[in-house]
């Protein structure tokens, strides 16, 4: 504690926390003041700002009023920025995340409870996917540079037009993509949004290819397959986790995408879906079993440009 200062054999009479003495005393009682506040500081910033305003209340003099006052906007300042802090984090942790999924799986995850994501769940989707025809070929006559920008096109015009017709994109596989629709919720149209996508998707290569056409590059095709049934979605694995959507369901999927390559179709779908569809022009391909599938399928395929 800093003691009074004395004039001569005089003691500045002025109280500590008393209204200083004009003239010479002035000085040395302010920095008195000054002091008290700084050695009760460190306690006081730890004291809840209610407290501290009902202390200011009880208390009639001035400088005391105003040092509480003003412990308890700075205790509120810390508050403040430690939660914009947790904010910036949260923030940050999402933004990475969605560098590593699409920015519809990056929310889904940020704003859903991780148990609920751990136990998963089931329900009805619609399940697309598509791959670019011979990419095997096109990986041979240029360079793994050139591979890896022709795969970064066709992932960004793929998922533009699965996300502009509500699908999720559930990931990217080198040259395939597979998307859902209906998750996390189902809607009466998800089949219908399907639909459109692989349009679009289509639509999205053609304009592609004619851009490339320009400079002498090769067209780009791919096929799609979609089938309609229950998936199970949810976090899966142990120390990689994905989340993602699983079941037969998936699988037949990707068989019926991987059937076009042998069969003069761009777009081969299941009845399941036909018969979701409010609107649908498809012409039955095949009556057959499919790898995958519990069941023998009625396949149909689906014009989906000109």
């Amino acid at each position: 504690m800093v003691l009074p200062e004395t004039t001569g054999a005089a003691t500045d009479p002025a109280p500590w926390f008393g209204s200083p003495r004009r003239g010479i005393g002035a000085a040395p009682a302010l920095c008195r003041y000054r002091t008290a506040a700084a050695w009760g500081g460190a306690l006081l910033t730890a004291v809840p700002a209610p407290l501290l305003v009902g202390l200011t209340s009880a208390t009639g003099s001035a400088p005391v009023t105003l040092g509480l006052a003003g412990l308890a906007l700075t205790t509120l300042a810390l508050q403040v920025q430690r939660l914009r802090s947790a904010a910036r984090v949260a923030t940050r942790h999402r933004d990475n995340l969605a560098r590593l999924a699409s920015p519809a799986v990056a929310r889904l995850v940020a704003e859903t409870d991780p148990v609920t994501l751990r136990a998963g769940w089931e329900q009805e989707a619609t399940v697309l996917f598509a791959d670019i025809r011979d990419f095997t070929h096109l990986c041979e006559t240029v360079s793994p540079g050139d591979v890896a920008a022709f795969l970064t096109e066709f992932r960004r015009r793929a998922a533009a037009a699965i996300e502009a017709a509500g699908g999720l994109v559930d990931k990217f596989v080198g040259d395939e993509v597979m998307a859902v629709f209906g998750v996390p919720q189902a809607a009466y149209d998800d089949t219908d949004r399907a639909l459109a996508a692989a349009r679009s998707l289509a639509a999205a290569m053609l304009v592609w290819t004619r851009e490339r056409g320009r400079t002498g590059l090769p067209p780009v095709r791919i096929g799609i397959g979609l089938h309609r049934g229950p998936v199970f979605v949810g976090a899966i694995g142990a120390d990689r986790v994905e989340f993602t959507a699983v079941g037969d369901t998936v699988n037949v999927a990707r068989r019926l995408e991987q059937m076009t390559r042998t069969t003069d179709c761009d777009c081969i779908v299941s009845e399941a879906v036909v018969r979701d569809a409010t609107s649908c022009e498809a012409r039955i391909v095949a009556v057959q079993p499919v790898r995958g599938a519990r069941a023998v399928l009625r396949l149909f395929a689906i014009a989906l440009a000109t």
